[in-house]
């Protein structure tokens, strides 16, 4: 599968490079070039973050306003660059926008052909459920640019113990497609841990039925039950149940429990599950687990 072994950041990268000299682009027609509008924000990050300025040219990168947006190097010298180039600004503003404007990307869309790909793991999702499972963890990940910190809180034998993790990403912050972030941090900090996973993230409940705790389920063949901690699809009925696309994909505890199954389980079974976690709250183990992420971060963090 492709989780693993693609560089959307080098991919980004090389799509900045084609940019000819001379002419400018916007940050939503480098998110068209990768595949999907929702990218533009990333697009922002990537370019934020690039440790190559005179090779990545992210200069040329532009607000669809004709403003010239920010520069890791300062907006002084992003006008400077600009304009040794002929693109002609005045206030701030680029008048010759349209002469200048470049979309002729040669892509093949990476994040179109995620989303097949995510379709197809959604068909292969199980939600029919198993064995009761005596043992389980939650895991949560927090970030520091592009170095993840992963926290694995397990519970057996009425112990919680902890494993931590440190990673590289590849791949940025895209919304509905956090299984190509995390799923690397999931398959690690799991491997050698029996039973169920709570993953901080929706299952069933996104827009292709493949949120983080369906597509790391159905990868590593494991129980799953994802708990969000904001709704961001679909609509509350009557009994608490989550509606999207006239289906029940999640259930609504209270505004920081979103529940809805990963794998491997049911969504009736997965709302007893963390009904009976937490007692109706967000439950203390996927608590634990956040907390833990973020002071691992600290500690890895120079002061």
């Amino acid at each position: 599968m492709n989780y693993a072994n693609l560089n959307l950041y080098d991919y980004f990268y090389g799509l900045v490079k084609q940019i000819p000299e001379g002419y400018i682009t916007t940050y939503g027609e480098l998110a068209r070039a990768l595949g999907d509008i929702r990218a533009a924000r990333a697009v922002g990050y990537m370019l934020s973050i690039n440790n190559d300025p005179d090779g990545i040219p992210c200069y040329k990168v532009v607000h669809t306003d004709k403003r010239m947006g920010k520069y890791a190097l300062g907006i002084e010298e992003k006008e400077k660059r600009l304009k040794k180039d002929g693109i002609i600004i005045n206030n701030g503003i680029i008048e010759n926008f349209n002469e200048r404007f470049f979309a002729d990307f040669k892509t093949d869309y990476p994040l179109i052909k995620l989303q097949k790909e995510q379709e197809k793991i959604a068909e292969m999702a199980n939600f029919d459920d198993d064995l009761e499972e005596e043992n389980f963890a939650a895991i949560d990940i927090s970030y520091s640019g592009r170095t993840g910190y992963g926290a694995l809180v397990s519970y057996d034998n009425e112990e919680y113990n902890v494993k931590n993790i440190e990673m590289e990403v590849n791949f940025p912050y895209i919304p509905g497609y956090l299984g190509y972030r995390e799923t690397p941090f999931i398959e690690k900090l799991s491997e050698g841990v029996p039973g169920m996973l709570l993953i901080d993230a929706n299952g069933l409940l996104h827009p292709r039925e493949c949120g983080l705790a369906t597509f790391a389920g159905v990868v590593m063949n494991r129980k799953t039950i994802g708990v969000a901690k904001s709704l961001l699809i679909g609509k509350i009925d009557a009994d608490g149940y989550i509606i999207y696309n006239n289906k029940k994909l999640g259930y609504y505890i209270n505004k920081h429990t979103i529940v809805s199954p990963g794998n491997m389980i049911s969504l009736e079974s997965s709302i007893r599950k963390i009904k009976l976690l937490g007692n109706g709250k967000y439950p203390y183990i996927l608590k634990k687990a956040h907390n833990e992420t973020v002071a691992f971060r600290k500690r890895r963090l120079p002061s």
